[in-house]
């Protein structure tokens, strides 16, 4: 197939619609009697996958089932719903708040996924970051490598490992939706599993300060005497390719996504002054091939292409060419600093 009919490939652009719409129905924001049929089929499946859920977390905390303890500081960053919170710019923040308090830091990542340990590398060279499933045996190894706290990239679930504290992220943007558990809607945990938090942590992208916080005002409400945070994961700037850091990507501009909530990305981009003139979207963690590669070159047709650094960190794996801008993000606690720094300065007291 020609390289320019890639990009207009209706099979392709079907399969890229589906993909963004299936977290739209998770929200209740399409209709139609493909997603009709899904809400009946899936609906025992969401019944097992709920009922798995409580048992699992009430032998946890009945003590049925133990946690064992690393004999180092453990963090977690994790969440109750399915990507698109931000935890992998607050898993960096969180290592650099842990390390300025003199901690040797490892990052600990499940495994499922090669695009966030590379960036956690490429954020921090030098650094222990470990991708296993068994996060145990990673926290012993990262020891033995001479770490003295343990971040857990996205770890809320994973109660095997015993955690000092719970950094638990919920996205302005998606607080409002349907809170349906998978595969039915994007939830992991009903919102009662909140409790186990040691700092709710409101998250905010594209949406308002208002917005986050009536979200923090509900959150309170629903998880009573758990502190809560609110932060603003914000653009920061562009990386060229060739150029380092610059105001913007010049002219017109191909936005690609492949993380979850894409169209957060997107907004973030235009805010930080790119000129989207068309955009590609591919699942969340998607590993790049090179005839990705040929349908984004096809589509861009000589413009920049602007994404996000865990796409980047995968694309520049294989040496794309033409002009690759990467938006690059901060993390800015806008309300609750006590709550969050004190929760952190705390660990360090015992």
């Amino acid at each position: 197939m020609p390289l320019a009919a890639l990009a207009s490939d209706p099979r392709a652009g079907a399969v890229s619609r589906l993909r963004a719409d299936v977290p739209r129905w998770w929200r209740g924001e399409v209709e139609g009697a493909l997603w009709s049929a899904a809400d009946v089929a899936l609906a025992p499946a969401e019944l097992s996958y709920r009922a798995a859920v409580s048992v699992r977390n009430m032998l946890y905390d009945k003590g049925l089932l133990r946690s064992v303890r690393a004999g180092a500081t453990v963090v977690s960053v994790g969440n109750i719903a399915v990507g698109g919170t931000g935890k992998t710019p607050v898993t960096r923040w969180c290592a650099e708040q842990l390390e300025a308090r003199g901690a040797r830091v490892a990052v600990l990542h499940g495994g499922y996924a090669a695009d966030e340990p590379a960036l956690h590398r490429a954020w921090r060279p030098g650094s222990v970051v470990l991708a296993m499933k068994d996060r145990v045996a990673a926290a012993r190894l990262a020891i033995a490598q001479g770490a003295t706290a343990l971040v857990l990239d996205d770890g809320f679930q994973h109660r095997r490992l015993h955690r000092d504290l719970d950094l638990v992220l919920v996205a302005a943007e998606n607080w409002m939706g349907r809170q349906r558990l998978l595969p039915r809607g994007l939830w992991r945990e009903p919102r009662s599993a909140l409790a186990r938090a040691g700092v709710i942590v409101v998250t905010r992208k594209a949406a308002s300060q208002a917005a986050a916080q009536r979200v923090a005002a509900e959150l309170g409400e629903a998880a009573p005497g758990v502190a809560i945070s609110r932060v603003h994961i914000r653009p920061a700037g562009w990386s060229g390719r060739n150029s380092g850091p610059a105001a913007r990507p010049p002219g017109q501009v191909v936005a690609v996504s492949g993380v979850a909530h894409p169209e957060l990305f997107f907004a973030n981009a235009r805010q930080a002054g790119a000129d989207i003139a068309e955009t590609l979207v591919f699942p969340d963690h998607h590993s790049y091939t090179r005839s990705d590669l040929e349908r984004i070159a096809a589509l861009a047709a000589g413009r920049p292409v602007v994404t996000t650094a865990k796409d980047a960190v995968k694309l520049s794996e294989l040496e794309t060419e033409g002009d690759l801008w990467v938006l690059n993000q901060d993390v800015v606690v806008e309300d609750g600093q006590e709550a969050l720094t004190g929760a952190l300065d705390r660990l360090f007291d015992q």
